[in-house]
């Protein structure tokens, strides 16, 4: 149950609210906050409402899309492409929609995640701002891989907006789950650019559930010498590399076979093929 609901009235407030007291967490679809069966119990919130963090913009950069944004506003946009919009319908409730973020998707860093896997495999910026130690306010621009590895440091940090890069990727996803509103077993991810008959800049990962969200750097860097002989030894990559644990989603077996299945897809449909 929340005690404490702190409503502040820029983005340095509530920075110092959090580094004052540390078990506050920033509050903003709220959808993960206190839910039944949820890891995520909160007494102390800080509302990020009415910060301006909820507007979508081109930018010279790309597509800038603010943490508020909901997953609704996703699917609705023009700014938004096609594959993003996508992994926003993974979100089968549009009760949820209207009100989960694209910030907290992230910040939540769930291994069913539905953004997490598409943002990174496009290669997403984030920008994000904190205050250190001696009370220093900073901002920085990083690539979302970074807030990946090391998610727990962004802890206290608050994520202000995602930037989509204007650069010409082909970005894919696959979500596999028992229905539309069970958590997936596996969320699979492939971005790449295409020069020529090669590949360059590949990016793979796998929200596996129970296992994380995991990379595959060795098959990324097979693929840019283009050392694959076939879309079967893509599937065997994959699926070899590929942690996973027996869970209520699916066997282990199972969830390597499908990632290795999916990213064989990608790389097929990536290379011009059908």
């Amino acid at each position: 149950m929340i005690n404490n609901y702190k409503i502040v009235k820029d983005v340095k407030e509530a920075l110092t609210y959090k580094k004052d007291n540390p078990e506050a967490a920033f509050y903003a679809g709220g959808t993960e906050i206190n839910r039944l069966k949820s890891a995520v119990k909160v007494v102390d919130a800080i509302s990020l409402e009415g910060l301006g963090l909820d507007k979508i913009e081109e930018v010279k950069e790309g597509v800038k899309i603010g943490a508020c944004v909901t997953l609704q506003q996703l699917v609705e946009s023009d700014l938004i492409p096609s594959y993003l919009k996508e992994s926003a319908m993974y979100c089968a409730s549009r009760i949820v929609r209207d009100m989960a973020t694209i910030g907290g998707n992230l910040a939540l860093g769930a291994d069913d995640s539905y953004l997490m896997p598409i943002l990174l495999a496009a290669k997403a910026r984030l920008l994000t701002k904190g205050l250190t130690e001696k009370g220093v306010f900073t901002e920085d621009n990083i690539p979302i891989r970074e807030y990946h590895m090391y998610h727990k440091e962004f802890s206290s940090t608050l994520l202000e907006a995602i930037v989509l890069p204007k650069e010409d990727r082909v970005v894919l996803s696959r979500r596999f789950a028992k229905t539309a509103h069970a958590s997936s077993c596996v969320t699979v991810s492939f971005g790449a650019k295409k020069v020529g008959n090669l590949l360059e800049e590949v990016r793979i990962f796998a929200a596996v559930k129970g296992s994380g969200i995991q990379r595959y750097k060795d098959t990324e860097n097979a693929m840019e010498t283009d050392s694959f002989s076939s879309p079967e030894d893509v599937e065997f990559a994959i699926r070899t590399a590929t942690v996973a644990v027996d869970d209520y989603t699916a066997s282990g077996e199972y969830k390597r076979y499908i990632t290795g299945n999916a990213v064989a897809e990608m790389y097929t449909v990536a290379k011009g093929g059908k």
